[in-house]
C-alpha cells in the first residue's frame, strides 16, 4: 500500500509526463485521505488550468492558499491564471502577494509589469520591468516588455524597432514551444507591429492561431507570410493542415504539394518528371496474393515471402499506409512521410486502398503521384489481410505500417536509419517515443518510455509482454523478422499489433529511440472508439495473452503471463466506464465477463466485488441483480456487433 507522499510523488511524475488522467486520479486519491493537502490542491489547480478549466483551477488554487497562505507557487500560478483570463486587477493582486513573499524574483516583477501595462499603467509597468532587469540583467522577457511599453509611449527609436521585433519573435517561439499559446500570440503580434514585413512572425502567428482553432485568422497570417516570402514552404504546409481541418481536401492537396516542393528537393525533382496519371482501376489493381503459414508456438500466422531477386536496390524503409474510405487525415499522414522522402532507394511508400468507395486514388496522386505506389483491392479483404498484403509487396529492409490518421514528426526516418543501419542482426524491430493528440490536435498523452535507454534494452520482453506501450506509427519491424515469424494474426481483431510485438520480442532484440517522433490521433471515428463503446476489447486482450503464452521463453512465460492477466483484468474494470457512460450496460457486462476469464484468482474476484459496490457501477449492478442480461444473449450480440465494426487497422 502506497503512502500519501508516494502517491503525490507519482501524481507529479504523471503530471510532468502530460499523463493528465493518471495525475488527476492520483491527486484526488491524496485528497481523499487528506482533503486539505496543499500540494495536491495546487497540483489539481495547475492541471485544471493546463486542460482548459480555469474556474476549477481557480477553486483548487484558492483552496490551497486557504490552507497554506504562504505557498508562493500557488500565488504565482493564480496570477498567471487571472492574467490568461484577462482578469488583470485580480492578477495584479496575486502577483503583489507573491512579491511580498519573495521580492527578489525577477519573473514576478516582469509578470506584474505586464499586468499593469495591460491596464494602461505604463509608468508603473516600466518601473516593474526595470526592477526585473536590475534583479536579472539577462531577463529577456523584461527587456522585451520594457521595449514594448516604450513603443506604446512613442519613446522607442526607429533604429531599435527591428531589434525588439526580433526579441518579441524569439519570445513568441519560446512561449509556443512551452504550449503557452496566448502569450505566444501576443509576442508575435507585437513583433509584427514593430516590423510588419517579418515573414517568420506572420507564419508562426498563423500556426498558433490554427492550433487555437482560429482558422480564418490563421489563413490570413499564412497568406501574408507567403506574400512577403513566396518560397516559404512551411507556410504552405500549415495552410494544407488548415484546409484539411476545414475538409477542403482538394485545396489542402494543392498547397501541401507546393509546400513539399519547396521543403524537399528530392520530392520536387521526382514529381517534376512525372506526368499526372489518369486513374485506370485495372492499372492499380493489387495482386491477389495467397500467403502460406508459419507456425510459432501453438499457432499459425500468415507467412511473408522473401523479397524476389532484382537488380533494383532495396530501399531501407517501406512505409505502408492502409486506406478504407476515411480521408479526413490522410493527406497529413502522406505529407509527413513525403517531407522526409529522400528517394526510392531510401523509402518506398505503398498505399493499400482496401476497396474504398469511391477509390481514394485522386487524393493520393494529388500529392504522391510519381512517388507513391497505389494499390487498389478488388474487394475489401479486411484490415489485417490488407496489412499483410502490403508487407508481402514491400521490398524495404524495415517495414513501417502506419494508419492514415497517424503521422510522423520531422527526423523520424533519418534518426532511425542512423541507428538501425549499423545495428546487429539480432535486432528485429525498433520503436520511438510518441504523443497522442485529440481531434483538436492537443497533446493528451506522451509516451517517453521512461527508464529505457537509447539502443537495445534487455528487459524489453518483460515490458512488452506485460502490456503494450507502443503504437504502430512509432514502430518499425525488420522485414526478415516478418519472413521468419509471420505477419498480423487474422483472427485477433483488436490486439494483433501487441501480439505481433510480443512474438518478435520472444526471438529478437528491439531498438529503442526514446525521442518523440510520431503522433497517434484519438478521435471518434477510429476503431478503438467503436470497440471501447461496445466493450469488445476484453476478449482480444485475453486472446493476445493466450496466444503468446504458447511461445514466450519458458523462463519468463509464467511471470509475464501472470502480470499481463493482472494488468488487463484491471484495464477491463477501468474500461467499463466507457460503455456505461454511453448507457451501454450490455457492453459493460461483456467487459466484466472477459475480465473474469482473464483473471479469476481470489484476489481478482475480491477486487471485482469491491468495484461493483462503488457508485459508478450502480447501473451494471442493477442489471446483474435483475437478470436483464444473460450470457447467451450477450454472446449473440457479440457476434452481431463484431460484423459491424469499422476496422481501419487492428
Amino acid at each position: 500500500m502506497k503512502t500519501n507522499s508516494q502517491i503525490l510523488e507519482l501524481a507529479v511524475k504523471y503530471h510532468r509526463a502530460n499523463r493528465f488522467n493518471q495525475a488527476q486520479q492520483s491527486y484526488l486519491q491524496v485528497l481523499k485521505e487528506e482533503p486539505k493537502n496543499p500540494e495536491a490542491l495546487y497540483g489539481l489547480g495547475l492541471l485544471s488550468q493546463q486542460i482548459g478549466q480555469p474556474q476549477i483551477a481557480e477553486k483548487f488554487l484558492s483552496n490551497a492558499l486557504s490552507v497554506q497562505p504562504e505557498l508562493l507557487k500557488a500565488w504565482f500560478s493564480l496570477g498567471n491564471l487571472h492574467q490568461a483570463q484577462g482578469q488583470f486587477p485580480e492578477a495584479e493582486s496575486a502577483y503583489q502577494r507573491a512579491i511580498a513573499l519573495k521580492p527578489d524574483l525577477a519573473s514576478l516583477h516582469n509578470n506584474l509589469g505586464y499586468t499593469l501595462q495591460e491596464q494602461g499603467k505604463l509608468e508603473e509597468a516600466i518601473v516593474c520591468y526595470q526592477k526585473a532587469l536590475e534583479l536579472e540583467p539577462n531577463c529577456r522577457e523584461a527587456d522585451v516588455n520594457w521595449g514594448n511599453a516604450l513603443h506604446i509611449q512613442g519613446k522607442l527609436s526607429a533604429d531599435k524597432q527591428p531589434h525588439y521585433a526580433q526579441l518579441n519573435y524569439k519570445l513568441g517561439v519560446a512561449r509556443e514551444k512551452a504550449k503557452d499559446l496566448p502569450n505566444a500570440i501576443a509576442y508575435y503580434r507585437q513583433a509584427i507591429n514593430l516590423q510588419p514585413n517579418l515573414a517568420e512572425a506572420h507564419y508562426h502567428l498563423g500556426v498558433v492561431l490554427q492550433a487555437e482553432g482560429e482558422l480564418e485568422a490563421g489563413i490570413d497570417c499564412l497568406q501574408t507570410a507567403l506574400q512577403i516570402n513566396p518560397n516559404y514552404g512551411e507556410a504552405y504546409m500549415c495552410l494544407g493542415l488548415i484546409y484539411q481541418t476545414q475538409h477542403q481536401l482538394n485545396e489542402a492537396a494543392a498547397v501541401y504539394r507546393q509546400g513539399l516542393k519547396l521543403i524537399n528537393p528530392h520530392y520536387a525533382a521526382a514529381i517534376k518528371s512525372q506526368p499526372v496519371a489518369e486513374f485506370v482501376p485495372e492499372k492499380y489493381a493489387s495482386p491477389e496474393l495467397k500467403l502460406g503459414e508459419v507456425t510459432v508456438g501453438n499457432y499459425q500466422f500468415p507467412a511473408i515471402p522473401p523479397v524476389t531477386a532484382s537488380e533494383k536496390k532495396r530501399p531501407f524503409f517501406s512505409v505502408i499506409i492502409p486506406l478504407y474510405n476515411r480521408k479526413d487525415y490522410m493527406l497529413e499522414c502522406l505529407a509527413s512521410v513525403l517531407a522526409q522522402w529522400q528517394g526510392e532507394d531510401e523509402i518506398e511508400i505503398l498505399v493499400m486502398d482496401n476497396a474504398s468507395d469511391p477509390p481514394l486514388y485522386d487524393l493520393v496522386n494529388a500529392i504522391g503521384g510519381g512517388i507513391v505506389h497505389y494499390y487498389l483491392n478488388s474487394e475489401n479483404i479486411g484490415p489485417r489481410r490488407n496489412f499483410n498484403r502490403g508487407i508481402a509487396l514491400s521490398r524495404g529492409e524495415w517495414i513501417h505500417l502506419m494508419p492514415e490518421d497517424e503521422y510522423v514528426l520531422p527526423g523520424y526516418y533519418s534518426r532511425l536509419k542512423s541507428s538501425l543501419e549499423g545495428c546487429p542482426d539480432s535486432v528485429g524491430a525498433a520503436f520511438t517515443g510518441y504523443e497522442n493528440i485529440n481531434e483538436k490536435r492537443k497533446v493528451v498523452f506522451t509516451q517517453k518510455h521512461s527508464g529505457m535507454k537509447r539502443g537495445i534494452n534487455k528487459n524489453w520482453l518483460q515490458r512488452i509482454g506485460g502490456s503494450n506501450p507502443l503504437n504502430p506509427c512509432a514502430t518499425l519491424i525488420r522485414r526478415a523478422a516478418h519472413e521468419r515469424l509471420g505477419a498480423y494474426d487474422l483472427i485477433n481483431l483488436y490486439t494483433p499489433d501487441w501480439e505481433l510485438y510480443k512474438r518478435i520480442a520472444s526471438f529478437y532484440d528491439w531498438w529503442c529511440e526514446p525521442a518523440i517522433l510520431a503522433r497517434y490521433r484519438q478521435h471518434s471515428n477510429n476503431m478503438s472508439s467503436e470497440v471501447f463503446l461496445a466493450g469488445a476489447q476484453g476478449e482480444y486482450y485475453r486472446m493476445g495473452i493466450e496466444i503468446s503464452e504458447s511461445y514466450l521463453p519458458q523462463e519468463y512465460c509464467a511471470e509475464i503471463t501472470a502480470r499481463s492477466r493482472d494488468i488487463y483484468f484491471n484495464r477491463c474494470l477501468s474500461d467499463v466506464a466507457i460503455p456505461l457512460k454511453a448507457d451501454n450496460v450490455a457492453g459493460a457486462f461483456r467487459l466484466i465477463q472477459e475480465a473474469l476469464k482473464i483473471n479469476s484468482s481470489p484476489e481478482a474476484v475480491t477486487n471485482l466485488f469491491n468495484w461493483l459496490a462503488t457508485e459508478k457501477a450502480t447501473p451494471l449492478r442493477n442489471a446483474i441483480a435483475s437478470k436483464l442480461i444473460s450470457q447467451a444473449s450477450n454472446q449473440s450480440n457479440s457476434e452481431e456487433n463484431l460484423n459491424n465494426f469499422y476496422f481501419a487497422y487492428p
